[in-house]
């Protein structure tokens, strides 16, 4: 009896998202990582498209088992959109983690709730409290900590926090295409929508991959896939604002595999720089989580 009420505890929806949570953040790692290694005998440019190739084809399945007929577009400017966006975003990060050390990029890739705010500021006309303010200016403070431009302003970090930047838009135009279009769909599109940018950029910088090579490179597509799945599992079953600090893990993660792999020491600096990163980025989703619940409860009572 005993040990069938310590698996039900064991199996219970909060501790599974918890390890879904932790498995999302391992394989996000992982995905840089095989990046690290990809980039160091092709081009970015030319790994970015072969991981869109092989995400396109590990989704084809799905499609299959729901028909054509769900990745129908009620809105192809948006998608449209957000294709140029998402790609942009992704030669960024591919470039970006083949020259930068990977604690570092997992911490600059924390400002993306920071800057998802602001943009939801300035085009949703989302109205933010003066501690959410405060919450952003910190999580800025530490991005700057961590970029630490009096030694050196890297080009690397740079091209890192300009993907944040870009991945923040498309997860705003995601979130209004979910009014009009199916998951399967917006999620069908983002990845066919990479395809053309990352094959013209890859062509001039084009190396025929050997057998081992294309391995690697589904085995990026594949960690990458695996990152979303568990994500969206671990959300369905716990809130967001329980699961974010988990996902800081990540930053553990970045920093074993970098010293393991790539013999790479973080600077002091990174780790109290991540910390305002994380604090602000965790506040700032918990924030935005109890004023969902705000609105939905507003809105119950209206409606009785």
């Amino acid at each position: 009896m005993n040990k069938e009420n310590n698996s039900k505890v064991f199996f219970t929806p909060p501790v599974l998202a918890v390890f879904f949570m932790i498995f999302s953040g391992f394989f996000a790692t992982t995905m840089h990582c095989l990046i690290r290694f990809a980039t160091e005998d092709h081009h970015p440019f030319e790994v970015a498209f072969f991981r869109t190739i092989f995400v396109l084809i590990i989704f084809l399945p799905l499609v299959a088992r729901n028909g054509i007929s769900s990745l129908k577009s009620n809105n192809i400017k948006l998608q449209t959109f957000r294709a140029i966006v998402g790609s942009v975003a992704m030669l960024c990060m591919f470039y970006g983690l083949s020259i930068t050390e990977l604690a570092k990029a997992t911490a600059l890739m924390f400002t993306v709730p920071i800057f998802a705010t602001i943009l939801a500021i300035l085009f949703l006309k989302e109205i933010v409290g003066i501690r959410r303010w405060l919450a952003m200016i910190v999580g800025f403070t530490g991005a700057v900590i961590v970029l630490r431009p009096d030694v050196e302003l890297g080009f690397g970090p740079l091209l890192i926090l300009c993907a944040s930047l870009m991945w923040s838009s498309s997860m705003l135009m995601a979130k209004t295409l979910t009014k009009t279009d199916s998951i399967s769909s917006i999620t069908f599109w983002q990845a066919a929508g990479l395809i053309p940018a990352t094959f013209i950029l890859a062509v001039p910088v084009w190396q025929w991959p050997n057998l081992s090579q294309l391995f690697m490179f589904l085995m990026i597509a594949i960690a990458g896939t695996l990152v979303h799945w568990f994500l969206n599992e671990a959300l369905k079953r716990a809130e967001i604002s329980a699961l974010l600090p988990l996902d800081y893990l990540r930053l553990i993660w970045s920093v074993s595999m970098g010293f393991i792999f790539f013999n790479e020491l973080p600077h002091a600096g990174l780790w109290f720089g991540a910390a305002l990163i994380l604090g602000a980025s965790t506040y700032i989703g918990i924030r935005q989580a109890q004023k969902k619940k705000e609105d939905l409860n507003t809105n119950s009572n209206i409606s009785i």
